[in-house]
């Protein structure tokens, strides 16, 4: 993300703007940031986990969203509102009343999916994530790496969140309240990065 300009924008200006603004922007406190292009990995893996996702849904009431969608986090003191690279919500589809008439502004997805970016990725782990943390209806945050085989999941369980970390093309894991396993090998297939390296060697590799 870039810079925001100072002035103070309310949640209503930013709205209108965004209509007609040629590059989105995250809304946080009043402040508006400029979302920075993707690359190639970033665009390929936004648009395999949102086709995979949809696929194993197929037939099923939730949607699938790609990162045109806006969420915003009815709950924040911040009046945090953002563009997930994928998200996934479920009936009854909960919309910013002030925004009803075009539904552009999802208060209560189920899992929202983020491509890490090298400007982004710290921000995306912590200060983002504390914010989604927020929406009662999120059951599941996925994080996923553009430059190598890693993917965080993070999935909520009786209001305490318990995290995973997937490093081999091998490894499936599952978003259990939707019945979706998603498999490594599936979204990394045909992108070209190593999987996780390892700081520390394997102890039997020591002779």
């Amino acid at each position: 993300m870039q810079a925001p300009a100072l002035k103070f924008v309310s949640e209503e200006e930013y709205w209108t703007l965004e209509e007609t603004s040629p590059v989105r922007h995250e809304y946080w406190d009043g402040q508006l940031w400029a979302m920075a292009g993707g690359t190639a990995n970033h665009s390929a893996l936004t648009v395999r986990i949102a086709g995979l996702c949809d696929a194993k849904l197929r037939g099923k009431s939730c949607r699938v969203f790609g990162s045109d969608l806006r969420v915003k986090v009815a709950k924040s003191n911040k009046q945090f509102n953002t563009y997930p690279d994928v998200s996934i919500a479920c009936p009854p589809f909960e919309w910013e009343k002030k925004r009803s008439n075009v539904k552009d502004t999802l208060l209560n997805p189920r899992v929202l999916f983020e491509v890490l970016s090298p400007s982004t990725s710290d921000y995306d782990r912590t200060l983002k994530f504390d914010q989604y943390k927020l929406i009662e209806s999120l059951s599941d945050y996925v994080i996923i790496w553009q430059d190598r085989v890693r993917i965080e999941h993070f999935h909520r369980e009786n209001e305490r969140w318990m995290q995973q970390s997937f490093t081999r093309r091998t490894d499936t894991f599952e978003l259990p309240d939707l019945e979706v396993t998603l498999s490594l090998e599936e979204i990394y297939e045909g992108v070209d990065v190593p999987e996780d390296l390892r700081l520390i060697p394997d102890l039997e590799d020591e002779d």
